[in-house]
């Protein structure tokens, strides 16, 4: 017995590294994390230019803010703030707006920090310019910024935190609940059930910690220490972690001894989690609350049978109490559908009924979730009929595999519960660099049916290979010409949109990426939905760089 146990604790505790395996390669596989909330629009407009200076700045978001944390301000070019009074949060809590003072001409820079109501921080930072004799700085802060969006090795570290944290909290919850709807599956050895209980327990602690720590890291920027604790507890992401600590020490002395307190604690330590997330941050939050908190119950059900099959094993469970394997079985069976549908209904609910949900990294995500649960179905199907039938141990494999799916989705998880449900679809910001020449794209405000302005900047040309010779010897660096189409994808039978480019002088700085600027404004979004920008370059030996982004453009809204 005691080879057997230690054999399947080994087992136990390599599933810890497993899931940090999979964490990072689901990190990989997300592609660019997008923060939240994401900015839909924005008075002024990012890398605008206005002919009268703006009374206020307004920036709206697609899901609700935190009351506190925000703030607003605006610098002008020798980095002077020019307001001295605070932004306010709207009656909606979608939006923040700051007064600002009679301007003068010039370029001025809005620096901006939040907090979603799911609990993440966002920072941000663009640049108008007022008056038509200004020299324009338009762009470059905008286009700078998007290295930084690629650069996923600065949140490695996050993602595996996030990784082991969800792997101890369903995995703790799941071994300690197995007493409260199967109390014959751990009569089998109590010390040894208390041994692994201490395990789980202690490992969800210390991740649960260690997160805490992260976010705290991240929350504290540019927020004086007079008023951290202040933001703590006045946010959903500090009272998450105010509940959920103390919850996890007690967790060591409460659970264990009685079935109805080990039911409270379980519920207790998912309540404390669904208000860290994206149910705070819907538009009806006590709803997807509420599926949170069913859906995190549901996955400790599936983990608690998973680790009891894999723990005890099939033969014993089998043996105690009789029925224990076969009870264990339908209460994993029955908590994978709750499971599905539950994350049905949540992605439904976040992504307005499946609209643009392959659009987005978090869709997609959700997508491959979905598929994994599928799997495990259909593995649960045939871990019932080999328990029925006797042949469990001949069936080991599907235990096996039905660890590994759990594995893949709780990496999933602590993937996508960062990313936005939704496709950004405010001011857009695109880079991409063909064959060494930098193409960036920047349409502002975004909006249809409005006046937007777009802007093109080409770098690199005269460093690039194929034209180093002719480069220099050219007005336009080389270039033939610079075409920005637009297509409209939802309405195919609409021919593309030619939006007529003006060549503009660019940034004569050497740290510029760009060489030349293009700029159009007009009406050229004329309806809302998804679009297709393809952007030519035609250099003087006809070499041609050619770049497309998909992207979605609102209606303008109306006040």
């Amino acid at each position: 017995m005691s080879v057997r146990f230690g054999r399947n604790l080994l087992r136990l505790r390599l599933a810890i590294p497993l899931a940090l395996l999979a964490s990072v390669w689901l990190l990989f596989l997300s592609g660019t994390v997008s923060a939240h909330s994401s900015l839909t629009d924005a008075q002024p407009a990012p890398d605008s230019r206005l002919l009268k200076a703006p009374s206020t700045v307004v920036l709206k978001f697609n899901e609700r803010l935190e009351s506190r944390g925000f703030a607003i301000q605006v610098y002008d070019r020798q980095g002077k703030p020019v307001a001295s009074n605070g932004a306010v949060l709207e009656a909606g809590r979608r939006a923040i707006t700051l007064a600002l003072p009679p301007l003068e001409d010039g370029s001025y820079t809005v620096a901006y920090r939040l907090l979603s109501a799911d609990g993440h921080p966002v920072r941000g930072s663009y640049v108008f310019t007022v008056g038509l004799s200004t020299e324009s700085s338009i762009g470059y802060v905008s286009a700078s910024r998007l290295h930084e969006e690629h650069e996923l090795s600065k949140n490695v570290s996050y993602w595996l935190v996030r990784g082991l944290y969800f792997f101890g909290l369903i995995a703790a919850a799941g071994w300690v609940g197995l007493r409260v709807y199967a109390p014959a599956a751990v009569s089998w050895d109590r010390r040894r059930y208390e041994s692994i209980r201490r395990l789980l327990l202690g490992y969800h602690l210390l991740a649960l910690l260690l997160l805490a720590w992260q976010d705290y890291s991240k929350l504290r920027i540019g927020i004086e220490s007079a008023h951290r604790m202040e933001l703590l507890m006045g946010t959903s992401i500090g009272l998450s972690y105010a509940f959920a600590i103390p919850a996890a020490f007690i967790g060591f002395w409460l659970t264990g001894r009685w079935r109805t307190v080990d039911a409270v604690w379980i519920l207790l330590v998912f309540a404390a989690k669904g208000l860290n997330g994206h149910a705070m941050g819907y538009t009806v939050p006590v709803l997807s609350y509420a599926l949170v908190v069913l859906h995190l119950t549901v996955a400790s059900i599936w983990a608690g049978v998973l680790l009891a099959f894999t723990v005890v094993g099939a033969r014993r469970l089998t043996e105690a109490g009789g029925a224990a394997a076969a009870r264990l079985s339908k209460a994993a069976f029955a908590a994978i559908g709750i499971l599905a549908v539950s994350g049905i209904v949540t992605a439904a609910l976040y992504t307005n009924g499946f609209d643009r949900l392959l659009d987005s990294q978090w869709g997609r995500l959700m997508t491959a979730k979905a598929g994994a649960v599928l799997l495990v179905l259909a593995a649960g199907a045939c871990i019932r009929h080999a328990l029925g039938s006797g042949r469990l141990r001949r069936a080991s494999a599907w235990l096996t595999f039905d660890c590994g799916l759990f594995v893949v989705v709780i990496g999933i998880t602590a993937v996508f519960t960062y990313l936005n449900p939704l496709p950004a679809s405010g001011p857009l910001f695109w880079h991409k660099k063909v064959d060494g020449v930098h193409i960036a794209t920047i349409i502002t405000p975004n909006q249809a049916g409005s006046t937007n302005q777009f802007s093109v900047f080409i770098g690199g040309v005269r460093a690039s290979g194929k034209q180093a010779k002719a480069a220099d010897a050219r007005s336009n660096n080389g270039l033939r010409n610079v075409t920005l189409t637009l297509q409209s994808i939802d309405h195919p039978d609409i021919p593309p949109i030619d939006v007529p480019l003006t060549v503009l002088p660019a940034a004569e700085s050497r740290t510029s990426l760009y060489d030349l600027r293009y700029e159009a404004e007009g009406s050229y979004l004329s309806l809302p939905g998804k679009w297709r920008l393809e952007v030519r370059v035609l250099d003087e030996n006809l070499d041609e760089y050619v770049t497309a982004k998909t992207f979605y453009s609102n209606h303008a809204v109306v006040e």
